[in-house]
């Protein structure tokens, strides 16, 4: 509208230049006529030249007209195509940009991020009421910069104070301020929310990082600790119960010493949440007897211990608790203890208990015994060019004397050998037949009041019954004319030398595999069983009856 204006000002200007020389002339022609006696003709062309000069500088004042117009046109389409692109540019950041007066409203031109962020158009809204949720908030954000406004600070200055960070909507916003001119405050928004959590994420596997290996490089001090806590945390939990104005003050000082103890102790072996618990504790156990009124400590003994938990859950996640147990056990050498337990048997054979509780400590989790399993299932796959689901024992929380089944533990790796050799297909195979490319074997131990089961299965191919009884035939463990059945078929790999292996490898097909595994199943009065469906895998399933295993 403006430039239109202007154009219009400059037109009318020209005009009244023109009438200007127009009346000029006019005048000049009348002196020449009447005043010097001139001819008629004279004023005759003297009053015909106004007309087409006035028409030149019509012409003229249009042509500026027009040219001034289209100047105005193009500098507004510039001003317009660098706008939109400043604008598109400042979406396609998506920091959220904006600005805003003395008045605190926000103006019409922000980034289109800003709609995110405050979850609508900003525009026309007060900024603080926007940013901040407490009046305290708001009040230091428009007192620090109505010095700006006023001119009693510099911008810098002023910005330099205000908050760095802001939460909107669940969301934290890292914020810039930039001067525009005295009267105007440019304002942007960096979401940093990702970055937060990942630098947490960072923070808290750096100190879980430490924690371990402080209490791994201080196991007899974390004994120490461990300790400490259980006896401190009766002392607490019994202040907690009565009330704190029943007290001495000497009381309340040693309990005090003893939690400044625990503090250091804690922040030692890397407990360091811990020991910030502690310190602000502490400090609350040291006022008590100033304060002299009745204060309930109950919710602080509750928030000490509950840290000191989920610290020591990292240290049982990460080690195992088997790995806390063994800090206050005393290790004993299995044969230091077998042979007190005979002196015992020997010298006193009436007291059953004694022996009873020395043959206890002997025992183990009957899983132990098969740890090396899930490595061995792996490593015979990698040899093999298979790929195996982690192998996990189900069961066998029971204990049992180990000498008794670490024979049996030992040969059952056969199982797991022919397993994963002969029953389990390769990935591409697998995938032909729809199955999961990596195969799956489980071991599942179990006691019952009848004895121990212990089941091995896998999801293969099956045993090839066929074949068995080919190779049977050909060995003349089959008799000539005779059709054995499924379960004689299925006896005849436990035979020594007994393979379906065309070629002898490391792994297995010596054919003396099983025959060993039966012979141990023996020797501890158990039973083997075998079950095979093609397609879909083997089972052998082990039953020790109770006599044998208690």
């Amino acid at each position: 509208m403006e430039k239109r204006e202007f154009a219009d000002r400059v037109s009318i200007r020209y005009a009244f230049f023109g009438a200007g020389i127009g009346v000029l002339l006019v005048g000049i022609a009348l002196v020449v006529h009447f005043g010097l006696g001139a001819p008629s003709w004279v004023l005759l062309i003297l009053l015909g030249i106004v007309a087409p000069l006035y028409g030149v500088l019509a012409a003229i004042a249009g042509i500026r007209k027009d040219e001034l117009q289209a100047t105005l046109d193009n500098l507004e389409d510039s001003v317009e195509e660098r706008t939109r692109a400043i604008q598109t540019l400042l979406d396609v950041t998506g920091d959220g940009f904006l600005s805003f007066g003395s008045d605190y409203i926000i103006r019409p031109e922000y980034s289109r991020p800003c709609e995110v962020i405050f979850d609508g158009p900003p525009a026309g809204k007060s900024l603080p009421d926007l940013m901040f949720s407490s009046e305290r908030s708001r009040s230091e954000f428009t007192d620090g910069l109505d010095l700006f406004f006023t001119g009693k600070a510099k911008a810098e200055v002023i910005f330099d104070l205000l908050e760095k960070q802001v939460e909107i909507r669940e969301r934290v916003y890292q914020l810039g301020y930039r001067e525009i001119d005295a009267e105007t405050i440019m304002c942007s928004f960096t979401d940093v929310t990702d970055e937060q959590d990942l630098a947490s994420k960072i923070e808290d596997e750096e100190r879980r990082r430490t924690l371990i290996l402080r209490v791994v490089s201080n196991r007899k001090h974390f004994a120490g600790f461990l300790t400490e806590a259980e006896r401190l945390f009766k002392i607490l939990d019994a202040l907690a119960e009565q009330p704190t104005t029943t007290v001495s003050d000497e009381r309340s000082q040693e309990i005090a010493t003893q939690v400044h103890t625990f503090k250091g102790n804690a922040n030692f072996v890397g407990f360091t949440r811990t020991g910030q618990v502690s310190h602000d504790f502490e400090d609350q156990l040291v006022a008590l007897p100033i304060l002299q009124s009745d204060v309930d400590i109950s919710s602080d003994v509750f928030v000490l211990k509950r840290q000191f938990y989920d610290e020591l859950n990292i240290v049982k996640k990460t080690l195992g608790s088997r790995w806390i147990h063994d800090l206050t056990t005393l290790n004993v050498s299995r044969k230091a203890v077998l042979n007190i337990e005979q002196y015992v048997r020997h010298h006193y054979p009436q007291d059953t208990t004694l022996a009873k509780a020395l043959e206890h400590f002997r025992r183990v989790p009957m899983a132990d015994l098969f740890s090396q399993f899930p490595q061995l299932v792996l490593d015979v796959a990698g040899s093999r060019g298979r790929r195996m689901k982690p192998l996990r024992v189900d069961g066998g929380d029971f204990l049992v004397l180990p000498e008794q089944y670490e024979k049996l533990a030992s040969t059952l790796t056969h199982v797991i050998r022919n397993m994963v050799d002969h029953g389990i297909e390769s990935p591409v195979e697998r995938e032909m037949r729809g199955k999961d490319p990596r195969g799956e074997i489980k071991l599942e131990l179990r006691q019952t009041f009848t004895g121990i089961t212990i089941t091995i299965a896998d999801d293969g191919k099956g045993i090839s019954l066929p074949m068995v009884e080919q190779i049977g035939r050909e060995r003349g463990l089959i008799p000539e004319g005779a059709t054995p059945s499924k379960s004689e078929l299925l006896a005849l790999i436990f035979k020594p030398g007994f393979s379906t292996a065309e070629v002898a490898t490391t792994v297995s097909g010596k054919g003396l595999g099983l025959s060993a595994v039966q012979s141990a199943v023996a020797a501890v009065g158990g039973k083997l069983a075998v079950e095979t469906v093609p397609g879909q895998g083997s089972t052998f399933r082990i039953t020790i009856p109770v006599d044998k295993h208690r």
